[in-house]
């Protein structure tokens, strides 16, 4: 009889997050069990913006040279518009990074999990979680499905990196998010070949508003473009049924993007979704931990989820390698690395939730605009690549700024610029008053999150969820009292 495999981890999922622990971990010196549902190359629904930041978390892996090979160009420049009012933008380097890169996903995660088996993990293709083993009140092990096979591997640690669908997270009992906020966009995108190959301005990250409705595009390897379509979540049943009616709705709509992708050709399937809220679920437990989308999802409008899987995924990774043989610090460095991924996410999630909102460019965004345009402020690059937090770029003091000058041009609605002035100082306050008290698992809510907001489940209907026992609460409290 064949001996029981184990590892000293295990990470379900191998995308972005989870291929990001387990080269960590794997360099480290672990022994790491990757598995994933899918066969590499696949895709999944993904915007796959990658701004500086992002690209510097896969130089730290050792993957961006991979990922280059497809030849994505290097975006250098990052613009935002309302009509004719713009701001452009270079990058700030990160780590020697000052290019955005925007790779499609079957070839991106396929670089990924080639890097994690270079560095000595093993990845299983076309295996998926059926349950989570626990011995003593804790994670032990898991149960694993490849075809009609099922068998059990003994490990250290269990990672959950599988999605905001997380079967992980249903198995360990954090399926419900403690915290979220309903998604007021939706978003539906094409690949295209680009127009504009060897022109001026080809190669930004580039928004345009318009309406109710941003639309970005992305340059892409091949001389291709994802242009993606992100208005009132109430649409997508539109664009599933009249995709090209739909590009040519939009393009109507908004004259500036429409000279930026006119005479497009060759589009692929729509790919959409009008369900993306924003959460997050407790991330860290005995023996487990989620990670990525598992763990915290926000809204891809700003375009922020690739960068933070890779980044925490390999923070996570490299923190559990250096204390599995430790239980309780392991426990304690997995709810240090959760309070991490807090305290770095709160105030974009804040500012996705905001931008989530489907409303027509105001007057106070305008004159923001206008005014980064004419003094060439790199304002919204930083807020995209997470240099500074958005409320402390639009702190009161510049907002009212702006404020005082959208309210000096003729055009402007001064009530209706009064009345958001006032919205977004309530909602500043919450947002600097959580900045600066960094409650953890806070189910607090504040102004910039919707309620009812939908969260996937993983819980299929023929098999229950696992009871944590009062001992293993017992524990994970103990393990918080000690980590502060």
């Amino acid at each position: 009889m064949a001996a029981r495999e184990r590892f000293d981890l295990v990470v379900i999922g191998a995308r972005c997050a989870g291929s990001a622990v387990a080269i960590a971990a794997a360099r480290a010196g672990r022994t790491v069990l990757a598995v994933d549902r899918s066969a590499f190359p696949s895709d999944t629904l993904s915007t796959h913006a990658n701004f500086p930041s992002a690209v510097a978390e896969m130089q730290a892996l050792g993957a961006l040279e991979r990922i280059k090979r497809a030849g994505p160009p290097e975006c250098r420049e990052a613009m935002v518009s309302v009509g004719s009012i713009a701001t452009i933008a270079r990058w700030i380097p990160v780590d020697g990074i000052d290019y955005a890169l925007c790779n499609p996903r079957e070839e991106f995660d396929q670089a990924l999990v080639e890097t994690a088996r270079e560095a000595g993990a093993e990845v299983r293709e076309r295996t998926s979680l059926v349950d989570v083993l626990w011995r003593d009140g804790r994670a032990s092990g898991v149960r694993l499905k490849d075809g009609s096979r099922e068998y059990e591997v003994d490990c250290g640690l269990v990672v959950g990196a599988d999605g905001r669908r997380s079967m992980t997270a249903y198995r360990v009992g954090a399926d419900r998010p403690y915290r979220g906020s309903r998604n007021g966009r939706g978003l539906a995108f094409f690949y295209c070949d680009d127009p504009q190959v060897g022109r001026p301005g080809q190669n930004r990250m580039a928004q345009h508003r318009a309406g109710r409705t941003h639309t970005l595009v992305f340059p892409c390897p091949g001389d291709r473009m994802l242009a993606l379509f992100m208005g009132p979540a109430e649409e997508i049943p539109d664009f599933r049924r009249d995709p090209m009616g739909m590009w040519d709705k939009m393009l109507a709509e908004n004259p500036i993007a429409a000279a930026r992708v006119a005479g497009a050709t060759n589009h692929t399937k729509l790919r959409s979704t009008g369900s993306v809220s924003a959460f997050f679920r407790r991330s860290s437990g005995p023996g487990w931990a989620l990670t990525g989308d598992a763990g915290h999802f926000k809204d891809p409008v700003i375009g922020q989820g690739m960068r933070d899987a890779l980044r925490f995924g390999r923070l996570l990774g490299e923190g559990a390698a250096t204390a599995l043989d430790d239980p309780v610090r392991l426990d304690t460095t997995l709810i240090e690395a959760e309070r991490r991924r807090d305290r770095e996410c709160l105030a974009s999630y804040h500012w996705g939730n905001r931008e989530s909102r489907a409303v027509e460019p105001s007057d106070l965004v305008r004159h923001a605009l206008r005014s980064w345009g004419l003094t060439g402020e790199p304002a919204m690059a930083e807020m995209f690549d997470r240099r500074r937090a958005p409320h402390r770029i639009m702190n009161p003091l510049v907002g009212t700024r702006f404020a005082l000058g959208a309210a000096l041009r003729s055009e402007t609605d001064r009530r209706a610029l009064a009345a958001e002035v006032l919205d977004t100082l309530r909602t500043d306050i919450a947002i600097w008053r959580e900045d600066l008290t960094q409650p953890f698992r806070s189910e607090r809510r504040l102004r910039s999150e919707w309620p009812d907001y939908d969260w996937p489940s993983a819980a299929p209907a023929e098999v229950s969820r696992p009871e944590v026992t009062a001992d293993a609460d017992a524990l994970e409290q103990s393990i918080e009292a000690v980590a502060g």
